[in-house]
């Protein structure tokens, strides 16, 4: 095949990009601002026909960062006014995503309500500085570090911050002003008051969020970025840009020409920070729908369209130096609430779940399940690697928020920091300390340094009072039981039981509770042995048996042999009449109905 001179201008580029080190990493997720409102709202999400929690879903999907918006007062909207998007929601929000183990963008907008290209309405709370820049300026420093600081004590850190949200237009104007021509220089005052004030905050955390300026539309990148760089910004991290083909024209390949230019031109990292796009064009509600059509090369709306596209889009903006693709909105499915345009959702048919809202295994969520480069994370300013403690206080003897604090919690001393609630008296504390860092730490159980944990001496090797932490390239867990040096246990973590374990359904059985023999180990062999309890007429028995292993068991509602269950005749393996096992590596689960071939 010939390659065209530009092919091989772009192979160079994407080469020596990989090759220099700044594109292994990358941000690849979702926007999960709508989440809470939805299941406010009756939304329940499934994975597999399984009820499952939406950050869990993206999660084990490949998603490492969630973005989510931040309004200023929604209450005060004229508009549905609603909590929604105001602080304590993104507070859950992030928690939430935090629990599950991804990284957090946070989106201000500076308003009560959207902004976008044609909209930037200033808060209410502001209105009466809008002709004062110097004092809109304050406010607007003022708002961002306190909203910051006040994350960052209770161990809530974004990793990443935006900084305005398509800001196109002249941000905090009047409802109905006309946004255009732009004042470079006031945007700039302005933009510089919150990303100074990201900064300022960075500075009490271990955390050192990166900051995004975002804009719509790919195409308006150069004439926006160089306007705001004259008007005098210089110091901010990332290139944030939206595309939705939609609105936005451009081909997969377009958009990557744009971000190597972008990245080359300005010296920054560029990110997708918005992209959508339906997987139908059918309707669940009344409510129209946003989205119509993918972009020139991918035909009309379909499941598979959708995931190619996103894939394609992802894979580019990679290859061409970029810093991460992220998806807005996967989960504004439809419910019955109403929005400030009508019943149900906008975007039903661009969402990555069907209209039972079950997840579409092989849609846009396809996207999040690649791997780019060697699939690491950006470092978070200081070449932090993840790190999260965890802490059991169930044998504490106390109640309410346990605290963290240690040698990451502060530049110049230690802070007292809240731990996320993780439930089952499990809280955890996540943050980003550099790889080969060694420090102290210790719990607390309420914000008072009196409320301290005593280190057991063997375990408190940071002069002889403090647990030690030493951080290693990679994921690092530190979970321990309250004043103990015993660790929490790992719930998938079978070793201390056994590896394999058999789960019977007993609905619909003569009695109960229920017996299991068979070839079992341990001196059980053809034993009729008791099974645990789990509640709900589900009982199990785990045992430990070598990889390999193949044998034959059944079940019974009684410890008498004439109380066996008869096994159909599809799944008697064993002789005809006996259900059969055969071990494999790892942990080993085998869970039927009683007298069936269903599995639980």
């Amino acid at each position: 095949m010939k390659l065209t001179f530009k092919q091989i201008t772009q192979s160079i580029v994407a080469a020596s990009l990989v090759a220099a080190g700044s594109a292994n990493a990358y941000y690849k997720g979702v926007d999960l601002s709508y989440v809470n409102e939805m299941e406010d709202c009756g939304a329940t999400y499934y994975e597999n026909g399984q009820a499952k929690d939406p950050f869990e879903i993206f999660a084990d999907q490949g998603a490492n960062v969630v973005r989510v918006r931040v309004w200023h007062d929604p209450t005060a909207r004229s508009a549905l006014p609603s909590s929604y998007s105001g602080y304590q929601d993104v507070v859950a929000t992030i928690q939430r995503a935090k629990a599950a183990g991804m990284r957090v963008m946070l989106d201000f907008h500076y308003s009560d309500n959207w902004t976008d290209p044609g909209e930037q309405v200033i808060p209410a709370a502001w209105h009466h500085l809008i002709n004062d820049t110097d004092a809109l300026a304050a406010e607007l420093y003022n708002y961002t570090y306190q909203t910051l600081t006040d994350l960052n004590n209770m161990g809530l850190m974004p990793e990443l911050v935006q900084v305005g949200n398509e800001t196109n237009g002249n941000i905090l104007s009047d409802e109905g002003a006309d946004l255009y021509p732009v004042d470079f220089n006031r945007q700039a005052q302005l933009l510089n008051a919150g990303l100074q004030a990201v900064n300022d905050a960075a500075q009490q955390s271990s955390i050192k969020p990166k900051t995004i300026l975002h804009i719509a539309d790919p195409n308006n990148g150069e004439w926006w970025y160089s306007g705001v760089r004259d008007g005098g910004i210089q110091d901010y991290d990332i290139i944030g840009l939206s595309f939705y083909p939609e609105w936005h024209a451009g081909t997969v390949s377009q958009i990557g020409d744009i971000v190597a230019n972008l990245k080359s031109n300005y010296g920054k990292e560029v990110m997708i920070v918005e992209v959508g796009s339906p997987w139908t064009s059918d309707n669940k509600d009344t409510a129209p729908n946003m989205m119509t059509i993918l972009p020139p090369g991918y035909g009309a709306p379909s499941i598979a369209n959708q995931r190619d596209f996103l894939v394609d889009l992802a894979n580019e903006v990679y290859n061409r130096g970029g810093y991460g693709t992220l998806y807005w909105e996967p989960a504004w499915v439809s419910t019955g609430c109403q929005t400030q345009w009508g019943t149900g959702s906008h975007w039903d048919n661009a969402t990555f779940f069907d209209f039972n809202n079950n997840l579409i295994p092989n849609g846009g969520v396809e996207f999040l399940q690649q791997t780019y480069g060697d699939g690491s994370l950006p470092d978070t300013g200081h070449g932090g690697q993840t790190v999260t403690f965890k802490v059991d206080m169930n044998n504490s003897g106390t109640s309410g928020t346990p605290y963290i604090t240690g040698s990451f919690s502060g530049d110049s001393s230690w802070q007292i920091l809240a731990m996320t609630d993780e439930g089952n008296g499990i809280y955890s504390y996540t943050t980003s300390i550099a790889a080969g860092e060694t420090g102290g730490y210790f719990f607390l159980s309420a914000n008072d340094w009196a409320s301290r944990e005593t280190v057991p001496s063997e375990c408190a090797l940071m002069w002889g009072n403090d647990r030690q932490y030493t951080v290693t390239t990679g994921e690092n867990v530190f979970a321990y039981q309250w004043a103990s040096c015993d660790e929490i246990k790992d719930p998938t973590d079978h070793s201390d039981i056994g590896n394999v374990t058999f789960r019977v359904d007993m609905n619909g059985a003569p009695a109960t509770p229920a017996y299991i023999t068979g070839q079992l180990g341990n001196g059980n062999d053809w034993q009729i042995v008791s099974m645990m309890d789990e509640g709900n007429n589900i009982y199990s028995f785990t045992t430990n048996l070598a990889e390999g292993t193949e044998g034959a068991y059944y079940f019974l509602s009684g410890s008498d042999w004439a109380d066996r269950e008869s096994v159909p005749s599809e799944c008697a393996l064993m002789w005809g009449v006996d259900r059969q096992f055969i071990v494999g590596s790892g942990y080993n689960t085998f869970a039927f109905k009683w007298a069936s071939c269903e599995g639980l």
